[in-house]
């Protein structure tokens, strides 16, 4: 199975619908705004997988930030676009990105639990390359609790099909450390919404070194 294939085509059916409801929630506020904190005025920021651009996209520009938001799917991009025409956009599987050394941030935003380890392996090491020395990334996905049991990965969103994986902070930390990516902060958050159901999320500020 083609798992970037399966969720690009579900994604371009869900669109505008899926803007993301964490940017409000406790932990995921307080370290999204160390992450902001932390980087340079007039930072360029990449953000992977930025869906339709809210919130957190346009929350990044609103903050003087030089934003490019990048996400393989067609329908994500327009209204990305749409929504922050100031930004820059490129309609790209994160898999596939090759910036070097061009990045003061990155931040993935429960965009890369669609990835199996393979691709978020490789994600990672091309995240790393893309940042610049001292750069920082930060991470937000379901954190993977226990056993992964393998006849869950596919699920439903919005009556689609998606391939979704949680990881723990063991995993995502190994996968890191192989690529000069060293972790600064972690903290969870219980969430529930209409959409995505109940999730135990996982946020993680990284430093590349």
């Amino acid at each position: 199975m083609n798992i970037i294939k399966l969720n690009q085509k579900s994604w371009n059916k869900i669109g505008a619908r899926t803007a993301s409801p964490y940017l409000n929630q406790g932990n995921y506020l307080v370290l999204f705004n160390e992450f902001c904190d932390q980087l340079p005025e007039n930072a360029k920021v990449l953000d992977l997988g930025c869906g339709p651009g809210i919130p957190v996209t346009t929350e990044l520009v609103f903050r003087g930030f030089n934003v490019t938001g990048i996400d393989f799917s067609k329908e994500m991009i327009k209204h990305a676009k749409s929504n922050n025409p100031t930004a820059n956009f490129k309609e790209i599987s994160m898999t596939n990105i090759n910036y070097e050394n061009e990045f003061d941030g990155i931040i993935s935003s429960y965009s890369m639990l669609c990835l199996d380890p393979k691709n978020f392996e490789i994600t990672i090491s091309k995240i790393s390359k893309a940042l610049k020395p001292n750069g920082l990334f930060f991470i937000a996905l379901n954190e993977l609790k226990g056993k992964l049991d393998e006849s869950k990965l596919i699920c439903k969103i919005d009556k689609q099909d998606i391939y979704s994986r949680a990881y723990s902070k063991e995993e995502i930390t190994e996968f890191g450390q192989k690529y000069n990516l060293n972790v600064l902060q972690v903290k969870r958050e219980i969430y529930e919404s209409k959409m995505y159901g109940k999730e135990n999320c996982l946020i993680m500020i990284l430093l590349k070194t």
